[in-house]
C-alpha cells in the first residue's frame, strides 16, 4: 500500500510540474527570445490558435525540448546521491508531458484503444478536463497528465495568486494571449468563478 501511495504522489507531482511549465510558457515567455522563442513559445502560441496542429508532430519533435531539463534533473539527482525511482518516474512522465497533452487533442482512433481506456478510467487526463484550458481566457487547468491536480489548484486560485505575487514582487505582468485579445479580459483583481470540485464530471 505504501508503494502505491508513493507512485500516486510522484505522478501528481509530475503533473504539477507539467502545469508550472505550461503556465510559464503561456504567461511569461517571449516569442522573440533566441532559441526558446522559436522552439517553444511560438509553437505554444500557435497551439492556442490551432489546438490540433501539433498532433501531427512526431514524439521526438514534440518532446525533445523536454529531454534537456529531464537530463539535467537526473544528473543533478545522481550527483547529490538522490537518484531514486521516484525521481526517475517524475522525469519519465515530465519528458512525455507533450505526448499526454497531444492525446487530449487527438481523435480516439488516432491515439489508440489503450490510451482511450486509460482516459476513461481517469488514469490519464480526459479531453473534457483539458478542454477547459482552451475555453474563454485560456488561463486555467494548465496541468496535462491527470484529472486530479487541476481542480485543487483552481479551487485555491493558485495561478492568479501566483501571478499577483510576481506582479507585486518583480513588477512583471502576464503576457497577453493574442488568441483572446478580442474578448474583454477579466480584471486581475476580479473574483474567479469557482469550479466544481467534481474530478470526473464532463463538460
Amino acid at each position: 500500500m505504501h508503494i502505491i501511495l508513493e507512485i500516486v504522489a510522484a505522478v501528481q507531482f509530475a503533473d504539477f510540474i507539467s502545469g508550472v511549465m505550461h503556465w510559464v510558457e503561456d504567461s511569461y515567455d517571449n516569442p522573440e527570445w533566441p532559441v526558446i522563442g522559436p522552439l517553444v513559445i511560438r509553437p505554444n502560441i500557435l497551439h492556442h490558435e490551432e489546438p490540433s496542429a501539433f498532433t501531427k508532430h512526431s514524439w521526438l519533435r514534440s518532446d525533445s525540448v523536454l529531454l534537456i531539463p529531464g537530463a539535467i534533473v537526473l544528473a543533478a539527482a545522481w550527483a547529490c546521491g538522490m537518484l531514486t525511482w521516484h525521481v526517475m518516474l517524475v522525469v519519465a512522465l515530465g519528458v512525455n508531458a507533450n505526448q499526454f497533452h497531444k492525446w487530449n487533442h487527438m481523435p480516439a482512433k488516432q491515439k489508440g484503444k489503450f490510451v482511450v481506456l486509460l482516459q476513461k478510467l481517469f488514469i490519464l487526463q480526459t479531453p473534457q478536463q483539458h478542454g477547459r484550458h482552451h475555453a474563454k481566457y485560456k488561463d486555467t487547468n494548465y496541468c496535462v497528465i491527470t484529472n486530479f491536480v487541476n481542480p485543487v489548484l483552481e479551487e485555491v486560485n493558485f495561478w492568479r495568486r501566483l501571478e499577483g505575487g510576481i506582479a507585486v514582487l518583480f513588477g512583471v505582468s502576464k503576457r497577453p494571449d493574442a488568441t483572446v485579445s478580442l474578448k474583454p479580459r477579466r480584471p486581475r483583481n476580479a473574483a474567479i468563478p469557482r469550479l466544481s470540485f467534481n474530478l470526473f464530471r464532463p463538460l
